[in-house]
């Protein structure tokens, strides 16, 4: 502005011209944006949604670009896995399991060849006391022959018995009254 002041009367003339256009542009961005206010406030929004071909609108999307400016992380951060496993219905996704697939799946003989055999039947064994029940089953076994061996000396005893009374043409009665065992059944 010093420098139009120093030209004098013709520095004055051009300088109320660009003061003019100045307050004009001024003024003129006022009228533009109460304009513009207006027109939005008369605009009914679902009116120009509805005539939006969102079809046409959704070809133009680049749907690579946009994938490769989702930062996944930051989105998986924000999850909350418990909220997300509390209403999850367990019961629902194991009716939906095909336990026959994961079974044709399985290579049986993998498995096997993965466990160590020698390390498990010590484990077991080392839980079952071998020498308790050896021991009881050899005295079950010891008992019972000893009360197998005991039934068929009673009965060798009565058979001598009676073989003896008949050589002898004793009656029972005739042995002081002393009558016989009774029978032994075999076990």
């Amino acid at each position: 502005m010093d420098a139009h002041r120093d030209t004098g009367i013709a520095g004055t003339l051009l300088f109320v011209p660009r003061l003019v256009l100045r307050a004009a542009g001024a003024g003129l961005d006022a009228v533009v944006r109460e304009l513009l206010a207006a027109v939005v406030r008369r605009i009914e929004l679902d009116d120009v949604v509805s005539r939006v071909d969102v079809d046409r609108v959704v070809e133009r999307v680049d749907v690579d670009r946009v994938v490769e400016r989702v930062d996944v992380d930051r989105i998986v951060s924000r999850v909350d896995v418990n909220r997300v496993v509390r209403r999850v219905d367990v019961d629902q996704v194991v009716d939906r399991v095909d336990v026959d697939a994961i079974a044709r799946r399985l290579d049986v003989d993998a498995v096997i060849a993965r466990i160590d055999l020698v390390a498990l039947v010590l484990d077991v064994l080392a839980e079952v006391d071998v020498q308790r029940i050896a021991r009881e089953a050899g005295s079950g076994m010891t008992r019972e022959t000893v009360e197998a061996v005991r039934e068929r000396g009673i009965r060798a005893d009565r058979l001598v018995t009676q073989l003896t009374d008949r050589l002898l043409r004793r009656t029972p009665d005739a042995r002081n009254g002393i009558p016989l065992p009774p029978p032994v059944r075999p076990a």
